[in-house]
């Protein structure tokens, strides 16, 4: 039988998950976990909400498993470093895929993933780790994702596409066949992307263009 799952986070993604997964016998969720600074109450989604530095105590890693359940909306480099804190406490780090899901089952997958209702996840793709995929992406055939990306609703990539490590593709944007997405790219909302992109940089427009690069400081939405 299946450990239970502790949900480290209470983000949109993290209420998201929780409805995607009522009723499931493979992914039961015990409870949810955030720093005590973030804790507003005791419960989350009618279940308990536990302060972290706790949680190995009383949902222990050799009984229970995790996700952490992180957008990086605000802070894409926070989104890799709130994952390996969450690691750091010794559980397996379990991958969700709602049963809504069009997910090819050949597809190479590492840990702390999370791809949402209607996504399509195409055959022969290689997947890195923490990455979230939101409702209605279509991901192509071949593709190569890395760690720690984020690719919202509604987005279409093409097949045999690279996407590297801490990228945001925004709301409906599009990338053509055979295209590499650099290290923490940011594709604005609608965009269409039909080059290759250049490490952290801003990509917006139809085609997309450069307006700016965010080395020193990574993703921040907000």
């Amino acid at each position: 039988m299946m450990k239970k799952v502790v949900i480290f986070g209470t983000t949109t993604i993290s209420k998201m998950l929780y409805l995607d997964a009522i009723g499931r016998s493979d992914f039961q969720i015990a409870c949810f976990t955030v720093d005590k600074e973030y804790m507003d109450g005791n419960d989350f989604m009618g279940l308990p909400l536990v302060d972290f530095a706790e949680i190995s105590e009383l949902y222990p890693p050799e009984e229970f498993d995790m996700l952490a359940a992180l957008s990086g909306y605000g802070d894409m480099r926070g989104k890799e470093r709130l994952y390996l804190k969450a690691k750091g406490k010794g559980y397996v780090m379990r991958n969700y895929v709602s049963h809504k899901a069009d997910f090819a089952p050949d597809v190479a997958m590492g840990e702390n993933n999370v791809i949402m209702a209607f996504a399509h996840v195409g055959m022969e793709g290689i997947m890195g780790s923490n990455n979230t995929i939101r409702q209605n992406v279509y991901l192509g055939h071949n593709f190569v994702l890395g760690n720690n990306n984020f690719i919202a609703a509604g987005s279409t990539i093409g097949g045999r596409c690279t996407i590297k490590n801490i990228c945001y593709i925004g709301i409906g944007a599009v990338i053509k066949n055979q295209t590499i997405i650099e290290d923490e790219t940011l594709i604005g909302a609608g965009s269409v992307v039909i080059k290759n992109t250049e490490p952290y940089s801003k990509n917006v427009g139809n085609p997309s263009r450069i307006i700016g690069y965010h080395k020193e400081d990574g993703i921040r939405l907000v």
